[in-house]
C-alpha cells in the first residue's frame, strides 16, 4: 500500500472484517465512533483512535513531530483517546448496538418557550452567618464568565429560608425573637451584590420575599417595603422579578402559619399594588406561589395554584411549582438511572396543567420554579457527578415538550445538585446547561423515536427536538434543528436513523461522556473526547462539533448523552 505523507492509513480489525481508516489529527478532526454498517441488527463498533495503537505506533513520538503549540493540543487529544481506548476495553463500551428511527414533525411548534427558560437558583440559606456565602465571591471574575455564558436567565434568590428571612435588620434583635427556625438577615451589600452579578452578566433576578411574616392572617408588608425603598434609592429594579413565600403546601403548623389558597392569593394581590407604587418596578414580573406537593390530583398544592390563579391571574406572569425525584441523602446511582422515576415529572405537570385549566384564567404559563434531582440538597457524589446529567437532559426536554416556558435549576452553589462547586467549578451539569444554552432554541418541535426490533428496553432512550438557537455566537443559521438525547443503556450503543426531511442532512455532534476511570460517577465530562476545562477565569473553553456527512448514522453510545444540530435543514417554521 502507497503511504500518503499527509494522511495516515491503518487497519482496523472487526470481527473478520478489515476496515481502512485515516488517522484523524493530521486533518484537525475531533475522534468519532463509527461502525461497519454490514448488517443493520449486527453493527459492530470501532473507535478510530484505537486503530494506532494496534498497528503499535509510538503516539507520543508521532504527536511530537508538530511543534510545541501543536504538540500542546495534539498531546491533550491523545491523552483523552486513551482513557476513551481503556474504558472501551473495558466494559465501558459496548459492542452490542440499538437501532431507532428517528423522525421529525415540521408542520408545527408545539411550545415556545422564554428566553430564560434555563435559569438557575442561589438559596437563601448562603445568606446564615455560620455560612455567609461559602467561597462563593462576587468579585471573582470566574463567576462573571460563567454567568455571562448561561445568560439570559433568571438567579433566583430562595428556598425554604425565603420564610425565615429578613432584610436589613440587626441579627441580634432578630435573633431574641426566638423564632424558628432562626432567622436570616438580608444585608444591604448582599442585595447590592446580587443585583450587580445579575445585571452585570445579562440575567434577570428573581428575588423570593418572606411570606411568613404576617399581622394576624395577613401578610405584613413592611420589610418588604424597606427593600424595596431601598432598591428605589439605589436605582434598582429593571431586573427585578418578584416571588412571595416558598411552598406554602409543605408549612408545618408547628412554626409556620398555615394558610388557605384564598389568603395566600390576596396576599399576592397586596404585592402586586405595592410594586405599583414604584416607578423603577414597572418591568417587574410577579411569579408563584412556588408548590411542591403536585404529585397526586387530590394534593393540596393544586388547590393552593387555583386558588392564586383566580385571585391573581390578570397580573400573575406565571404559576410556579416545584419538583425532585427522590430523597437526596437515601438515593442511589441506581435511583439516577431508573427508567421508572423518569415518568414522575410528566404526572406533576399534568397535575398542574389541569389545575391551572380549572382556575378563572386557564391561559396562564407554567414555569418549573425550583427544581433538581433530588430534594434535601442532592445525593453526596451523585448528584454533582456526571450520572445527574440523565435527569436533568430529560427534565429540561420533556418540561418544554409539555409546555413549560422556564426550569429554574436549584442550585447554581452551595448543595450537593449544585452546578458549581465549593470552589467555583463548573460540574458536569454546568456544562450540560451551557451546551444547551448555545445549541437549543425557543420552538419546540415533536420528534417520534421509532424503536427497532433489536430495541429491549426503549425507556432508555430518550429524545427531544428544537429550533436551533441562532442568538447565540455558535453561529447556527435559522432553519436549523437541535435534537438532544440520552442512552442509558450500560450494555448497548443506540444507532440512531434520522428519518423524512433530516435523512440526507448533514449533521453536527456534540457527545459528552464522563472522562476518567470512575465512569459515570466522574467529575469531569468530555465533549466529542476533550476534557471541559476553564483554562483560565476570563474564558470559557472552545467547543467543537464532529461534522458528519448527509446520511450518516449517528451512534450514541452506552450511558451517555449527546446534542445534533442539523445547520442546512432549512425548516421553515424554525425561520
Amino acid at each position: 500500500m502507497k503511504m500518503n505523507t499527509a494522511l495516515e492509513v491503518t487497519m482496523v480489525i472487526v470481527g473478520l472484517q478489515v476496515l481502512v481508516t485515516p488517522f484523524p489529527y493530521l486533518s484537525g478532526e475531533l475522534p468519532v465512533m463509527v461502525f461497519k454498517d454490514t448488517n443493520l441488527q449486527n453493527q459492530e463498533l470501532v473507535n478510530e483512535n484505537e486503530a494506532i495503537s494496534n498497528v503499535g505506533l509510538d503516539r507520543r513520538h508521532y504527536l511530537k513531530q508538530g511543534g510545541d503549540d501543536a504538540h500542546l493540543l495534539k498531546d491533550h487529544k491523545r491523552m483523552s483517546q486513551f482513557d476513551l481506548r481503556e474504558e472501551i476495553g473495558s466494559n465501558r463500551m459496548s459492542r452490542n448496538v440499538e437501532v431507532v428511527k428517528v423522525s421529525l414533525d415540521v408542520r408545527r411548534i408545539i411550545n415556545v418557550v422564554d428566553d430564560c427558560f434555563l435559569s438557575f437558583a442561589l438559596d437563601s440559606f448562603l445568606m446564615e452567618p455560620s455560612v455567609h456565602w461559602l467561597k462563593f465571591n462576587f468579585s471573582s471574575p470566574k463567576i462573571y464568565t460563567l454567568l455571562t455564558a448561561i445568560s439570559p436567565a433568571l438567579l433566583r434568590v430562595g428556598g425554604s429560608p425565603a420564610d425565615w428571612l429578613f432584610f436589613n435588620k440587626p441579627l441580634d434583635i432578630i435573633s431574641n425573637l426566638n423564632l424558628k427556625p432562626s432567622a436570616i438577615v438580608m444585608t444591604k451589600l448582599d442585595i447590592t451584590n446580587l443585583v450587580g452579578l445579575t445585571k452585570s452578566t445579562g440575567n434577570r433576578l428573581l428575588f423570593d420575599l418572606n411570606l411568613q411574616l404576617r399581622f394576624g392572617m395577613q401578610w405584613n408588608p413592611t420589610n418588604a417595603i424597606e427593600l424595596l425603598e431601598f432598591c428605589s434609592e439605589m436605582g434598582f429594579g429593571d431586573n427585578m422579578d418578584w416571588e412571595l413565600g416558598n411552598e406554602p403546601d409543605a408549612y408545618s403548623a408547628a412554626v409556620q402559619t398555615t394558610l388557605t389558597p384564598e389568603r395566600i392569593g390576596n396576599d399576592f394581590v397586596l404585592l402586586n399594588s405595592l410594586l405599583h407604587l414604584y416607578p423603577n418596578m414597572a418591568e417587574s414580573r410577579i411569579v408563584g406561589p412556588d408548590v411542591v406537593g403536585t404529585g397526586a390530583a387530590s394534593s393540596p398544592g393544586l388547590k393552593i395554584i387555583q386558588g392564586v390563579a383566580n385571585a391573581t391571574g390578570s397580573f400573575l406572569e406565571a404559576i410556579t411549582f416545584h419538583h425532585y425525584y427522590f430523597r437526596g441523602d437515601t438515593a442511589t446511582i441506581e435511583d439516577y438511572l431508573n427508567p421508572e422515576n423518569f415518568a414522575d415529572l410528566a404526572s406533576s405537570i399534568q397535575h398542574v396543567q389541569n389545575a391551572i385549566r380549572n382556575s378563572k384564567f386557564p391561559h396562564l404559563s407554567l414555569w418549573l420554579g425550583e427544581t433538581s434531582d433530588a430534594w434535601h440538597s442532592g445525593t453526596e457524589n451523585v448528584s454533582d457527578r456526571f450520572v445527574s446529567g440523565f435527569l436533568w437532559m430529560d427534565k429540561l426536554g420533556l418540561s418544554a415538550q409539555m409546555g413549560v416556558k422556564v426550569v429554574v435549576r436549584q442550585t447554581l452553589y452551595g448543595h450537593y445538585y449544585s452546578l458549581l462547586d465549593v470552589n467555583m467549578d463548573p460540574t458536569p451539569d454546568f456544562w450540560l446547561s451551557w451546551l444547551h444554552r448555545l445549541l437549543v432554541g425557543n420552538g419546540v418541535l415533536s420528534v417520534h423515536p421509532s424503536a427497532g426490533v433489536n430495541v429491549s428496553t426503549p425507556d432508555t432512550f430518550r429524545i427531544y427536538a428544537h429550533c436551533t438557537n441562532t442568538k447565540s455566537n455558535m453561529q447556527y443559521k435559522k432553519g436549523s434543528v437541535t435534537m438532544f438525547g440520552l442512552n442509558m443503556n450500560p450494555d448497548a450503543a443506540v444507532s440512531i436513523l434520522f428519518t423524512g426531511s433530516l435523512a440526507k442532512e448533514g449533521v453536527d455532534v456534540y457527545l459528552l461522556e464522563p472522562d476518567g476511570p470512575n465512569g459515570v460517577l466522574s467529575k469531569w465530562v468530555k465533549l466529542n473526547g476533550e476534557r471541559l476545562l476553564m483554562t483560565s477565569d476570563l474564558y470559557m473553553p472552545g467547543i467543537y462539533p464532529k461534522k458528519l456527512p448527509p446520511g450518516s448514522k449517528v451512534l450514541l453510545p452506552p450511558l451517555t448523552f449527546a446534542f445534533f444540530v442539523f445547520p442546512d435543514a432549512d425548516i421553515m417554521i424554525c425561520h
